[in-house]
């Protein structure tokens, strides 16, 4: 298998787990939904890390790097806390434009907090993404046809993206990145099951259907496997080349949702898509838009 194979099936497989979360909390608590679903994310981290050989001692991680490494797990245990409940309000197609559209905080924060500098080529990824994620999240409501409920959790998880990628950038070093991500989400883990138990939301596996947690795993277990996929696409194949088919599992949840969940989506929204696919690329070519 070449590494588009594996490239194409990762984001497939990414694509999958907003579907499958979405698929199990028909009559699960959201907070029990994100802490099944992280058990399973823990797991594959702890898998990946294995299998890469980049396992190291705790002890051998800088108390500054650690601390941020702290800082970072809590929101990342946000972030799943606010992705499945707006997936649990609102739709897999509306939900993951939104929280994909972190991008453009991450960009923004770059320019303001970093001083990665401004350009014409930066200008336009910003507005090309800022359109294609308006075109897609700001249109209609979801099923309990409240848009605001489902979006606050939706932007509420954008931002706490972003919030890591800035935490990393401020004081994480010398850190693998796999073995950072299984720290990172044993802390998140361990943050949502304390929710889960503060807000008694363990009393939703007596109503939750076996399905339902299937579904559920599989959610946290699909992301995984997208991560082995990745690993083995850029092992054989180029950097450049794997991120740009990597931000093909926008379309694939875009498109399972439909098929699915049959979710509707609009002319206004399948181009609101194409303009996020186009800022994603353009942003991972640096390719000059306009020559100065």
């Amino acid at each position: 298998m070449n590494w588009l194979l594996y490239a194409i099936l990762g984001a497939v497989l990414a694509g999958t787990s907003p579907v499958f979360a979405k698929s199990g909390m028909h009559k699960s608590n959201s907070h029990l939904a994100a802490a099944l679903r992280g058990t399973f994310l823990f797991l594959g981290a702890w898998f990946m890390v294995n299998l890469t050989g980049s396992g190291m001692h705790i002890s051998g991680i800088g108390s500054n790097s650690f601390l941020y490494l702290i800082f970072s797990g809590i929101a990342t245990g946000l972030v799943w806390v606010c992705l499945l409940r707006a997936l649990q309000l609102g739709e897999v197609v509306k939900v993951v434009p939104i929280v994909e559209g972190s991008i453009i905080l991450d960009l923004l924060v770059g320019i303001f907090l970093f001083h990665d500098g401004v350009s014409w080529n930066k200008i336009i990824i910003l507005i090309v993404l800022i359109a294609g994620t308006l075109m897609m999240g700001l249109k209609g409501s979801g099923r309990g046809g409240k848009t605001g409920t489902w979006l606050g959790y939706a932007i509420g998880a954008m931002a706490l993206t972003t919030v890591t990628v800035v935490l990393d950038r401020i004081g994480i070093t010398g850190v693998n990145s796999y073995f950072e991500r299984l720290v990172r989400y044993g802390i998140a883990l361990v943050l949502v099951w304390l929710v889960v138990f503060a807000t008694r939301g363990y009393k939703g596996l007596r109503s939750m259907s076996f399905l339902d947690g299937v579904y559920l795993c599989l959610s946290g277990a699909s992301m995984g496997g997208a991560w082995y996929c990745f690993y083995k696409a850029y092992v054989l194949g180029t950097n450049a080349t794997v991120e740009m088919v990597e931000r093909f599992d926008l379309v694939a949840a875009v498109v399972l949702g439909c098929v699915f969940m049959r979710e509707r989506l609009t002319v206004r929204a399948i181009f609101g898509m194409i303009f996020m696919m186009l800022g994603f690329w353009l942003l991972l070519a640096d390719l000059p838009i306009i020559p100065l």
